[in-house]
């Protein structure tokens, strides 16, 4: 990969196995990597339309979330969720 592209990924396939042993499979769409003032790791986007959040928030987050979680695992660096309504 170009180095370039090493700190962004899209579409990419997480696996992350929780605390109570389950499996948390999905595909992260849009995660890059950054440093700011106050923050540096990887921020990972989920793209929700106004139609699928509707009555769903908490499980969406919930969702960005759990990637955030699996790709600081797999990246040993932190990350944050963002949710964007597109």
């Amino acid at each position: 990969m170009p180095p370039e592209k090493e700190g962004l990924r899209r579409e990419a396939p997480v696996l992350l196995r929780t605390d109570h042993g389950s499996l948390v499979e999905g595909v992260v769409d849009l995660a890059f990597r950054e440093e700011v003032s106050d923050f540096a790791g990887w921020t990972v986007v989920d793209f929700k339309t106004d139609r699928e959040l509707e009555g769903s928030t908490d499980r969406y987050l919930g969702q960005v979330r759990l990637y955030s979680m699996a790709v600081s695992e797999a990246t040993k660096l932190p990350a944050r969720g963002v949710l964007l309504v597109v």
